[in-house]
């Protein structure tokens, strides 16, 4: 399945991290997860085992000299890369277009797991804070994959950093915030059952966790240990790129146009999210791969942009119609593979010195980001994505058949009529609006407006477009002016408000989108109570 990969890193991160997690999980006669489960510690190997109707650890058997302790013996084995008819080894050469998906995913978890074998410091500054309670299997499967993730990242950590895990979101809040951290919930979700978490821009991460699961391969988004390691790894992007507490992502602005692309920020997290977990917890990146393609609802527009469309995100959560994270896994797949993970790396570093996404990425990795785009878009299909049939105008997805032929300007800066190229020709015609608070962390929108029959409006945050604070859904209302209530907001943040109007009713017809930055900064004070 990879050719020469170093599988013996699993063993040397899991065994030196911070808090080990064997050294409580391998007490003989305690509760383990899975059947025929094997951790070395202390020169004993123990093993989950049956015991009427429970799973425990055995008393354990002595290894024996030079055997290598490992945290799951049963890990796959790694095979050949894809052979030729003559049974040549087939050899990846970087920004080749002769490839295929297997051979692009192999290399690149080739050079990720032979960086992570030269990562053999020891840091101190990350620690692991679990609650009693939590459920075993998320529990476990938690400590380890970050432990993974701390020792091969922590080192380009200034100051210290935790990951906060417990049942309870107060007692979550508390140890973030005893930490440093700013948090006033821990309550964003990607879709895990049982599994809510928070980051805040700074070093920290919280998990609240209600229900267990446990890590499957085959679909490493399942319990949230991807999910983990790709929630650390954006704090790893902070840190590297000297960004803390501050925007990373494009957001169309002129003022955001040096930032890195959506793609590779939250596509180069899935990448990390899913390389770690699988490293720690004994799977491989292949095995998991299909399931990514998964992680967004079904629709003609998935992954059907060039990549250059993935650079903002146009919607709210995964309602994106260029929703970044699959292309942009793949892309840096294929990143990863033609230039080192090293140099993939190097591209949030060199930020700090050329404060421009486009002038670090050649410094990193040899060629423009022109030229990467045009690589990429050659070998796409070879790599799972289908051929492109979109292309994003402003803040609107279109067919290419159906492409604006003199599409002006987009606006991104402006609070009216942002972010829509194509307002002069279209039958939705706007006049003044106004989105303004309307009582303690609410708000009121008012829309003067005509040529519509149906609505949507959503608040996200203005630069993470998967956190979500209000979302209409699609409302069937044709009056002008158009009034809407927003609800849910929280106070001291700024606001993306997008409305999506539509000349049919149930969100048919032609789409006129309009984005404002205007509200911001609510009070947290409740002033509508009586005193």
């Amino acid at each position: 399945m990879r050719k020469k990969v170093v599988l013996l890193v699993v063993s040397a991160l899991v065994l030196a991290t911070v808090t080990p997690l064997a050294t409580a999980a391998v007490k003989p006669g305690t509760a383990c997860s899975k059947q025929g489960q094997t951790i070395t510690y202390a020169a004993i190997k123990h093993t989950c085992i049956k015991s009427g109707k429970k799973l425990v650890w055995s008393k354990g058997v002595a290894v024996k000299a030079g055997e290598k302790p490992v945290l799951n013996p049963t890990q796959p084995k790694p095979t050949p890369a894809p052979t030729t008819s003559n049974q040549e080894s087939v050899t990846f050469t970087p920004w080749s277009a002769n490839v295929t998906a297997k051979l692009v995913s192999d290399t690149a978890q080739k050079n990720f797991r032979e960086w992570a074998a030269l990562q053999n410091k020891k840091y101190s500054s990350h620690e692991f804070i679990l609650q009693e309670g939590v459920p075993r299997g998320r529990a476990q499967s938690f400590q380890v994959t970050d432990s993974v993730g701390a020792r091969l990242f922590a080192q380009y950590f200034s100051g210290n950093s935790v990951t906060v895990v417990g049942t309870n979101e107060d007692w979550v809040l508390q140890k973030l915030n005893a930490n440093g951290g700013t948090f006033k919930n821990c309550s964003q979700n990607a879709g895990n059952g049982g599994l809510n978490y928070c980051l805040d821009g700074g070093k920290n991460q919280g998990y609240v966790v209600t229900s267990d699961a446990t890590y499957n391969s085959g679909n490493p988004g399942n319990d949230g240990t991807s999910l983990l390691a790709h929630e650390y790894f954006h704090i790893v992007q902070f840190q590297m790129s000297g960004s803390e507490k501050k925007q990373t992502i494009k957001s169309g602005s002129s003022q955001s146009s040096n930032l890195f692309p959506a793609w590779f920020a939250e596509g180069g997290a899935n990448f990390v999210g899913f390389s770690v977990s699988a490293l720690a917890l004994g799977g491989t990146y292949w095995e998991g791969r299909n399931a990514m393609f998964n992680y967004i609802k079904p629709g003609p527009s998935n992954n059907a942009n060039k990549i250059e469309d993935y650079e903002i995100r146009n919607g709210p959560g995964n309602e994106s119609p260029t929703y970044p994270y699959i292309v942009g896994q793949v892309a840096s797949e294929y990143l990863v593979a033609s230039a080192g993970f090293q140099a993939f790396l190097d591209i949030w570093l060199n930020f700090k010195e050329t404060n421009d996404f486009k002038k670090s990425f050649e410094k990193s990795v040899g060629i423009s980001i022109s030229e990467f785009y045009q690589k990429f878009e050659a070998v796409r299909t070879k790599l799972g994505l289908p051929v492109v049939s979109y292309k994003l105008v402003c803040l609107t997805n279109y067919k290419l058949n159906e492409v604006p032929t003199n599409p002006g300007p987009c606006n991104y800066d402006s609070n009216s009529g942002q972010g829509s190229s194509n307002q002069q020709s279209s039958p939705i015609k706007t006049g003044s609006s106004d989105i303004v608070p309307n009582g303690f962390l609410k708000a009121r929108a008012t829309w003067n407006v005509t040529g519509h029959e149906s609505y949507r409006l959503y608040v996200t945050d203005p630069v993470d477009f998967q956190k979500v604070y209000f979302e209409s859904g699609y409302v069937n209302d044709s009056r002008n002016p158009l009034v809407i209530d927003i609800t849910g907001l929280v106070c001291n943040k700024e606001f993306r408000v997008v409305t999506e109007f539509y000349t049919e009713k149930n969100a048919k017809g032609e789409r006129l989108v309009m984005q404002s930055l205007q509200l911001r900064n609510l009070s947290c004070e409740d002033t509508t109570k009586k005193p």
